[in-house]
This record gives C-alpha cells, sequence and structure tokens, in this order.
C-alpha cells in the first residue's frame, strides 16, 4: 500500500506545480512564431501534462514530432518520442510505450547525447519494472547511473539511484536498496531538493521497518513529515504520517499508531484523497480489532466500505465511457467481419453455381454431340469476347494512365508558371535594380520562402518523400493533414502492424489508390468524415476507406468516363489487389475494403 500512496503523492504535486507552468507555456505557444522554438513548447507541455492530462500530453508530443520532422531537428524528434513512451506507459498502451522509448534511445545514440540517454533508460528501467522484469530494469538503472555520472548531472544521478533503490527492493537485495537511497539522499540533500529528499526519506523508512530497525524508521518518517510540512504539503504529510502509524501498528503500540492515524485522516478531508481515507479507516478497524474492540472496528470497517463505494461510483462513470468507446471499436470490427462473412457467402455461391454448369454441360455432352459441338463453339465465342474485352480494358487503363500522366505534367508546368514563375519573376524585378533598397531585402527573402512552399507542395504532389522514407502510415497521415489544414473535411487515418518492409512498388500503387479515393469522396460525396483504416493480417493486407457522404451505384463507376476509376484498377491489377464497395444510392456513408495478398 505504502508504494501506491507514494506514486500517487508524485502525480498530485507534479499536477499542482504544472498547473501553472501549463498556462505559461500555452501563453508562449500561442504566440510564437518560430518552428524551432514552438518544438520546444510542444515538448514541454507533453511534458508537464503526462500525468495531469495524458491524452493532452500525447497530442502536444505528435505535433511537436510532426513539427521536428519538418525543421529535421533530431534532439527534438527524440524528446517527443521520449514524451510519447511517457505518455502511452501511463495510459497502458505497452507496446507503443516501449516503440517510443526505443526510439528515442536510438536518436539519442546517434546524438551522443548521454544526459538525454540516462533520462531515457531511467524512464525504460521503470517501464522493464513494471514489467516484472527486475534484472534488465536494474540494467537500465545501472547504465543509467554510469551515463549520469559521465556527464556530471547529479540530478540524474540522485534519480537513477533511487530507482535501483526501488528494483534491488523489489528483488529482495535489501542492503543494496538501502546503500542506493541513502546515496541519492546525499546528493538530494547537497542539491537542496527537499522534495526529492523527502522520497528518499520515505523509501529508507519503510525498508528500516521492513528490516526491524523500528527506531531508524521512526525517525527517518518523522524527517519526511517535518518536510511534508515546510513545504506545505497537505497530501504528502497525510501520507508521510499514514506510513509512521504503520510502523507502530507493526510494533503493536497500538495508541500510538491510532494517533498518527486518526492526524492522517483529518488531513485527507482537507485534500479530498479518497483512496487513503479509505485504507487508513481499514487500518484503524484492525487495530481496533487488534484490542478486540469490535464495536469500533466495525463502525471504522463500515465507514471504509462506504469511501469505497464513493470511489467505485466515481471510477464507474469513467468504464462506462472507455466501455461505450471499445463497444463503437467492436461494432465497426463487426462490420468488417459481416462483409467478409458475405464475401465467403458469394464465393461458395459461385463455385456451386460453377459446379451445377460443369454437371448440366457433362450431361449434354453424354446425351447430344452436336448439342456439345454448338455449346463449344459458343463458349469459344465467349471466351473470344472476354478477351477482346479484357484487351479493350486494358488498353482503356494504359489510356487513362497516359492521360492522367498528361494531365499530371500540364499541371506540373501550371504551378511552374503560375506559382514559381511569378514569385521568381517579381524576385528578379526586386533584385535587378542597381542600388538595392534596404526594404526589398525582407520582401526578397520572403519571396524565396514562399518558393520554398511551392516547391515542397509540388514535391510533395509530385511523390511524397515521407512515403518512401517513412512507408505508407506517415504518408498517409501526412496526406489527411494536409487535406484536413484545408477546412471542409477532416480524415482520421490509423494502421495496425503494417509491414515495414513493403515493396516501393506495392507503398506507391496503394498511396495513390487511398489518394485517389479520397480525392473523389471529397469531389463527389460532400462528405465532412474520412477515415482510412489499415491492418496487415498474416496473408494480406486490408484497407478500409469510409465516409459519411452521400451514397451511389458502384455499377455506375464502370460506365464513367474519368480515369480515376480505371486509374485505380489498373494500380491494383499491378500488385494483384481486389476492391469491394459498399455504397447505395441515397444513403449516408461508403465503405470501400482493399485486400491486397501478402
Amino acid at each position: 500500500m505504502k508504494k501506491l500512496i507514494v506514486l500517487f503523492l508524485i502525480g498530485s504535486q507534479v499536477g499542482l506545480a504544472q498547473n501553472r507552468s501549463v498556462d505559461s507555456l500555452e501563453q508562449l505557444l500561442k504566440y510564437e512564431k518560430d518552428n524551432s522554438k514552438k518544438c520546444v513548447l510542444l515538448n514541454e507541455l507533453s511534458f508537464s501534462l503526462r500525468t495531469k492530462d495524458t491524452q493532452k500530453s500525447v497530442e502536444y508530443a505528435d505535433s511537436a514530432l510532426v513539427l521536428a520532422k519538418k525543421t529535421n531537428n533530431s534532439l527534438q524528434i527524440g524528446h517527443a518520442q521520449l514524451n510519447l513512451g511517457v505518455a502511452n506507459y501511463y495510459l497502458g498502451k505497452y507496446d507503443q510505450a516501449l516503440s517510443g522509448y526505443l526510439a528515442a534511445l536510438k536518436l539519442f545514440e546517434n546524438l551522443k547525447s548521454k544526459a538525454d540517454m540516462a533520462k531515457v533508460l531511467n524512464e525504460l528501467g521503470t517501464f522493464k519494472k513494471r514489467q516484472g522484469n527486475l534484472s534488465e530494469s536494474k540494467s537500465n538503472f545501472k547504465e543509467a547511473l554510469q551515463l549520469s555520472k559521465e556527464v556530471n548531472d547529479s540530478s540524474q544521478i540522485a534519480n537513477s539511484l533511487n530507482n535501483l533503490g526501488i528494483a534491488y527492493e523489489l528483488s529482495g537485495e535489501l542492503t543494496k536498496a538501502m546503500d542506493a537511497y541513502k546515496a541519492s539522499a546525499v546528493i538530494k540533500e547537497a542539491l537542496g531538493d527537499l522534495n526529492g529528499l523527502s522520497y528518499n526519506y520515505d523509501n529508507m523508512g519503510m525498508l528500516s521497518a521492513k528490516l526491524g530497525h523500528y527506531a531508524e524508521a521512526e525517525s527517518l518518517l518523522q524527517l519526511v513529515i517535518d518536510i511534508r510540512k515546510k513545504l506545505n504539503d497537505k497530501i504528502g504529510y497525510s501520507i508521510a504520517v499514514n506510513n509512521l502509524g504503520e510502523v507502530f501498528f507493526q510494533k503493536k503500540e497500538y495508541a500510538k499508531a491510532r494517533s498518527y492515524l486518526l492526524d492522517a485522516l483529518s488531513h485527507t478531508y482537507v485534500t479530498d484523497y479518497k483512496d487513503l481515507r479509505r485504507y487508513i479507516l481499514y487500518t484503524l478497524s484492525e487495530i481496533y480489532s487488534a484490542e478486540e474492540n469490535f464495536k469500533e472496528a466495525n463502525r471504522y470497517l463500515l465507514m471504509s466500505f462506504q469511501v469505497k463505494d464513493s470511489i467505485y461510483s466515481e471510477q464507474k462513470a469513467k468504464q462506462i465511457s472507455e466501455l461505450e468507446t471499445k463497444y463503437e471499436t467492436e461494432k465497426k470490427e463487426d462490420q468488417i467481419n459481416l462483409l467478409t462473412q458475405q464475401n465467403e457467402i458469394k464465393d461458395i455461391r459461385i463455385k456451386q453455381h460453377i459446379l451445377l454448369i460443369a454437371g448440366m454441360t457433362f450431361f449434354i455432352l453424354v446425351l447430344i454431340v452436336l448439342g456439345w459441338l454448338w455449346q463449344n463453339r459458343t463458349k469459344l465465342k465467349q471466351q473470344a469476347a472476354l478477351e477482346a474485352a479484357r484487351a479493350e480494358l486494358r488498353q482503356q487503363q494504359l489510356q487513362a494512365v497516359i492521360t492522367s500522366q498528361e494531365e499530371e505534367r500540364k499541371r506540373f508546368a501550371a504551378d511552374l508558371h503560375d506559382g514559381l514563375g511569378q514569385i521568381i519573376s517579381a524576385l528578379r524585378l526586386g533584385l535587378s535594380k542597381e542600388t538595392i533598397e534596404p526594404a526589398a531585402i525582407p520582401y526578397s527573402l520572403g519571396l524565396l520562402n514562399d518558393m520554398n512552399v511551392e516547391i515542397r507542395n509540388i514535391a510533395f504532389n509530385l511523390m511524397p518523400q515521407v512515403l518512401m522514407k517513412e512507408g505508407l502510415h506517415e504518408a498517409l497521415k501526412e496526406l489527411a493533414q494536409r487535406i484536413s489544414l484545408s477546412g471542409g473535411v477532416q480524415i482520421d487515418v490509423q494502421t495496425y502492424n503494417i509491414n515495414p518492409s513493403m515493396s516501393s512498388t506495392e507503398r506507391i500503387a496503394l498511396y495513390r489508390i487511398c489518394q485517389e479515393w479520397v480525392n473523389n469522396t471529397i469531389k463527389y460525396s460532400g462528405c465532412k468524415k474520412i477515415s482510412i483504416q489499415a491492418v496487415q493480417h498474416p496473408d494480406e493486407l486490408v484497407i478500409t476507406l469510409e465516409d459519411d457522404g452521400d451514397g451511389f451505384d458502384p455499377n455506375q463507376l464502370t460506365l464513367g468516363k474519368g480515369n480515376g476509376w480505371k486509374n485505380i484498377n489498373s494500380r491494383l491489377s499491378l500488385i494483384n489487389g481486389t476492391i469491394e464497395i459498399d455504397s447505395v444510392p441515397g444513403r449516408k456513408g461508403t465503405v470501400a475494403i482493399l485486400s491486397v495478398p501478402c
């Protein structure tokens, strides 16, 4: 229980301190124009909110990561990855947390930033400890301690020692744990870090009680109480007083234990710390039970249950909200499964029809030779017609590709002429004078910046670099961000376990198919939201594109004169993919499912 209380205290105290800094950081972010400084502010906000508002911490870290990648700031990319790891850890998303930690550690190793490496290793060690892997946890803390010593970072040295002490204590190495706590306390005392020092004393005190050194435990916990009083930390004070009461309870000095616990209990009403209140009431019930005062024991036990019910009611509302979210997710999965089952039923019926036709054909061949010859001739004609249709379709697809390329070249030429051409002309005009006016310099720099933006946009439309460097997920996210920023349509992208070794041919084809479908959806359906979800299965990749726009008749796609649908089919043929469309005229919402074999 003591460990649980200390963890709560850390979250509460950090939250109180952050409340003041978060407001000022958000104000600075609102007016900051420099992207590098904005990236630093976003990372600071993510760090400050990681225990108070974890979901918002993730959002700030994501924004910092995007901005850091745009500005190619490796250090801030590392900090954003670390913040994402910590926030996901608090959210219980342990796979994503580990991914963030390892990505940050790799970046800091490449930058040879030992101080930042130490921070990541401390977080990674805490993660391993949470998973029950104490051996690797201790190894991480030891490496963090060594790196902190190399850069003489006293604060991180003390932090690593305290973490190492907790790992030692959990693995039963109590002497080593006490030595680590003491070494950390010496450094924090030299730094004047009273808050951190109180945690060391608390760990040392409770460990002393565990070892049976009650006098030492009482002395250390009294120091914690004095520090919490000095810091005016009411929650920390109530926890420290409770811990001292527990020590007296272990010694069977019930009167003293009861006195300290009642003092701690009174403070829980001031701070509204219900979980600690419930625990203290339960401990008081045990004390009275030990004294055979069962009436009081029963009274305090009932009070403990009442507080527990109150906590349960508060948690229940949160759980209901989480269950509703889970229900919506499962509902979408059920829809996908239903569509899959419908496709399987269609396949079975097709096979049955084929078998039936084959049986009838065989029967006719046995009875009437001339009928067989006529049917064979008809079949040959059908095959010829089918081959002709396929040839015509291939020709149309080829023509669509050529037409699209020509249109893209025309658009590229227009972008160069209308965008870059006008900017270059204006820049030449401003710099061609014999004497350049001072005011022309910032104007020219602005034009150069416009040129840079124009070139980046043209390059993205031609071939997004993020697609080749970072894969399909990041390319789709950037496409969604660009469209969402333009206003009108909100696009959400989710991917799961996408194969990082996907060939460039598949990446480009899938990206262009999604781009074509999204553009046509925005153009014709009048939608407000589009969802793109890619799921990697063992034998295939499935991409689902869903929108809330007006439905249509899918059969009209093959009759249209535009090149969009032909381009999609051409690219699907290239990667042996298929597409299923669920849409009905007059009904809101359309779902398209792409399937590509691995």
